[in-house]
């Protein structure tokens, strides 16, 4: 069946996608006649040569965005910080057993290039032209996989959300603000260690301060996030994206409120460190309301006794019929539609919102005017037809709210316990830096 969960599984491959695009790839580079060891972490190693391929890789992406480099020294520093923490997450990974199958792998892959408009031959071929290796693409997007599984499991599966916190949260100013506002937030972190001695903590202090007074004098947030920060968007300015005023970590949260665009905050605590934070831009305020569609489908699927050929063929009798009046739409899909879930009740897929269905499905669904029938078209699925019985603007249910409220919380939470959690085994690792 077509459903939310089949979308959101595709939609968050893509978003994976472009994640990774933003992440070194390893990249090829001229063979080196002599390598040393730049780092020891646990009972692995990253070798030089590992780190000037990823550096090499982030200075032509700052290039291509036409953004400066910090020094050598500070992106040497800033890009093999991001490879321990990445080597210690596989390492925990491999010890818990944790694996990405080629199944699943292939799955990611071809929803990275749909989410990029193309095959996966041309996606693949695409890489290859910009001078990316084809396989160490792939292992790259495996490791990103193994790694959020480990977060996952490791993190994520701890948190439990009750409905007494859910409804404090609506209640609150944040939980109002949370189908209100957006804020696209910059973040410099100051790192202190989970075992600082008071002098570590005094310095980091100290040197967060100091940035306030280089922002207050005019320096540009961008660059200083890039020369100093210890948070994991260093090289990207520190940006961290839009999201919903309410998804942000508490701290953020109600530090960032009260911040006007282009205002950044003072040191804020945390057991990571030191955060400053900037407001870069915030947006919304007005009620959402949801379009809604309620639609009927019918879907044919291709198997091991009928071809794609064959299927669509099918399809496009059954519509031909049905368009002609020799057949009825629910009738027809409860006899021959290959989704159990909507042949039913007559292919029926109830109110429908924006947003919910994979995208061939959506972009013709949003294009067929209420009482028509749509021509054949094809998605992953199989060859469908559907049919748009009616449109509606709608608020917010009491349910949305709460699963969005709960869903926020969630993610807040994770981020809370994962930057925690990351630093506690880093702490409890061993890691010889010799640059």
């Amino acid at each position: 069946m077509i459903n939310k969960t089949l979308h959101t599984k595709h939609t968050l491959l893509g978003l994976l996608a472009m994640a990774v695009l933003m992440i070194p790839v390893w990249s090829q580079a001229k063979v080196q006649m002599l390598d040393r060891i730049v780092a020891v972490v646990n009972d692995g190693a990253i070798m030089a040569s590992e780190l000037d391929e990823r550096i090499n890789t982030i200075a032509l992406q700052f290039q291509e965005k036409g953004q400066q480099l910090p020094s050598p020294a500070i992106l040497r520093e800033q890009v093999l910080d991001r490879m321990i923490l990445e080597r210690l997450q596989l390492q925990l990974a491999e010890r818990a057993g944790i694996k990405v199958d080629e199944a699943s792998l292939n799955e990611a892959l071809a929803g990275i290039a749909r989410q990029n408009d193309m095959s996966l031959e041309d996606f693949a071929a695409t890489l290859r032209e910009d001078g990316y290796s084809w396989t160490q693409f792939r292992e790259q997007i495996r490791q990103d996989m193994v790694i959020s599984r480990l977060q996952q499991r490791s993190v994520a599966s701890r948190i439990q959300i009750t409905d007494r916190e859910v409804d404090r949260f609506l209640s609150s100013e944040l939980g109002k603000q949370m189908f209100q506002e957006d804020f696209r937030l910059g973040h410099i972190l100051i790192r202190v260690p989970s075992e600082a001695r008071p002098q570590q903590i005094s310095q980091a202090r100290a040197k967060a301060k100091e940035i306030i007074e280089r922002l207050e004098a005019g320096s540009d947030f961008q660059q200083l996030a890039i020369a100093l920060s210890d948070g994991p968007n260093a090289l990207e300015g520190g940006d961290l994206g839009w999201r919903p005023a309410a998804q942000w970590p508490t701290l953020f949260a109600e530090n960032a409120i009260n911040l006007k665009k282009g205002e950044f905050s003072q040191p804020l605590r945390s057991g990571a460190g030191f955060h400053i934070l900037k407001m870069i831009d915030r947006k919304g305020g007005a009620e959402k309301v949801v379009t809604q569609y309620h639609v009927r489908h019918v879907l044919i699927k291709a198997d091991a006794l009928t071809s794609a050929e064959q299927a669509q063929q099918r399809a496009i009798r059954l519509h031909d019929e049905v368009a002609a009046g020799k057949r009825q739409f629910k009738e027809t899909a409860a006899e021959f539609s290959d989704d159990p879930g909507s042949a039913r009740n007559g292919g029926e897929l109830g109110w429908v919102n924006k947003g919910e269905m994979v995208p061939e499905f959506e972009q013709v669904m949003l294009n067929t005017p209420v009482g028509e029938l749509s021509p054949v078209f094809e998605s992953q699925f199989g060859w469908h037809f559907l049919r748009v019985d009616d449109i509606r603007d709608a608020d917010m249910s009491t349910e949305f709210r709460r699963m969005q409220a709960t869903q926020a919380l969630q993610k807040r939470r994770f981020e809370e316990e994962l930057e925690t959690w990351v630093q506690e085994k880093r702490s409890e690792s061993y890691v010889d830096i010799r640059l």
